[in-house]
């Protein structure tokens, strides 16, 4: 049954992601660091690995640039879980289109892998990732489209209510309704559950 637990800020988010996973089976989870590499900065143990390693999970790093697909298949094949940390979205999106990631993994998904995603890791699962460069530099990463993993129906904005972001994503908000889009607005310390056919806000 798919699952996805998409967080706006993984230490806020923390709490109610160690509920939704009380009852989810515990193994090898993946941090996957692409996104935060993609801006200049490394995952800390305490904030990205520690809180997993609190649930039950045995945690890896596992960046996806410069894997091949058949690397991706075999970690993700390991994995009960992976969690991708917050960044540069375009830069996810890249390397998740040239390793491979991105067509394997919803049918991982649903043969049982949680994926558990922050900031840029939440809005790579939505249909289409444009509208993150109201927020992020497209110029870093090379990309021929923006498509995203279509994993969650519609775009959403993390970071509503973010001390420093919170202005540029309330606008960006506001622009996209304005427009019609389907948006979600996601507080940092909301999250987003999906469970099968079910959405919710946690």
């Amino acid at each position: 049954m798919t699952t996805l637990i998409l967080a706006s800020e993984l230490t806020a988010g923390t709490p109610k992601i160690r509920d939704l996973v009380a009852n989810e089976p515990k193994g090898l989870i993946l941090i996957i660091p692409t996104a935060s590499r993609g801006e200049g900065w490394e995952p800390i143990y305490e904030k990205h690995y520690q809180p997993f390693e609190e649930m039950g999970y045995t945690t890896e790093e596992f960046d996806l640039n410069g894997k091949t697909p058949a690397e991706v298949a075999e970690k993700l094949g390991q994995a009960s879980a992976i969690y991708v940390c917050g960044g540069n979205t375009f830069v996810l999106m890249e390397h998740m289109r040239k390793s491979g990631f991105a067509d394997q993994i919803a049918k991982r998904i649903e043969e049982g892998l949680v994926y558990i995603g922050s900031s840029a890791g939440v809005v790579a699962a939505t249909p289409d990732i444009m509208y993150a460069a109201a927020l992020d530099d497209p110029s870093k990463a090379d990309l021929k489209s923006f498509e995203g993993l279509n994993l969650l129906p519609y775009a959403v904005i993390p970071h509503m209510d973010h001390v420093d972001y919170g202005g540029a994503c309330k606008s960006l908000y506001d622009r996209m309704v304005e427009k019609g889009y389907w948006v979600q607005p996601l507080n940092d310390d909301q999250v987003i559950h999906v469970k099968g056919d079910q959405i919710t806000i946690v």
